[in-house]
Order: C-alpha cells, then structure tokens, then sequence
C-alpha cells in the first residue's frame, strides 16, 4: 500500500478518550468507532495525535463520523508487529460541519398580547 492512499472509515463514536501527553512534544488520544451497518459490528480503535487531538472535542458518544486516517505499522521485537490508525481529519456523516452550540442565536418571541383575557399569571 502507497504511503499515499487515503484511508476513511465511516462509523459511530463508541468512545473518547482522555489527551495523554506522552512528551512535551508529544501527545495522543484514543477513539473507538463502530460500523453498525455490517451483521458483526467491529469497533475499531484509532489514535489522534499532537495538535490533532482537539479535533474531536467537538465530537459525542453516538456520533456519526467520518474519519480519514493513516495506518503505521512497527516492528517491535521477536517478530511481533504492531498497527496504529492515525486520524488526520474528522467530518461529521453527513458532510456537513459540526453545529457550534454557542455561536447559535435563539431569539426569543413574545407572542403575548397584552389584552387577553387569561387567568394564568404568565
């Protein structure tokens, strides 16, 4: 496989975990994802890495994303090899950009009107 191939995985989060800073160059953080379309769902666990790991604090258990990652893997003694799924780059499903709760604006209307006739004090 080329160094070059885009990987994505299209899933739901079954979970976040916490930043380990693991140097002062180096960070990481673990998410699980599920693919509930298949008969036998797999859950699948990728890493973020450095400054990447805020990528998902806009992200909820539940969650359906699509990941783009990379996949490493190392020789690490007596033949025994591991696998790493970095993600570089989060969307939501859909394709459309995770809603940013605060900046929503939600203008209150006052239908009262200030002739009627109700008995209830509001």
């Amino acid at each position: 496989m080329s160094s070059n191939t885009k990987l994505t995985y299209d899933g739901s989060i079954v979970f976040i975990g916490q930043t380990e800073k693991i140097s002062d160059a180096f960070s990481k953080r673990l998410i699980v994802l599920s693919d509930k379309t298949s008969q036998y769902p797999q859950e699948i666990a990728f890493e973020v890495h450095k400054s990447n790991c805020s990528l998902l604090d806009s992200y909820s258990i539940g969650d359906e994303i699509k990941a783009h990652y990379n996949m490493n893997g190392k020789l690490w003694k007596d033949n025994k090899w591991f696998n790493t799924l970095i993600i570089w780059k989060i969307e939501a499903a859909n394709n459309t950009p995770k809603p940013n709760v605060q900046a929503e604006n939600h203008a209150f209307v006052n239908n009262s009107n200030k002739n009627d006739n109700d008995d209830l004090p509001f």
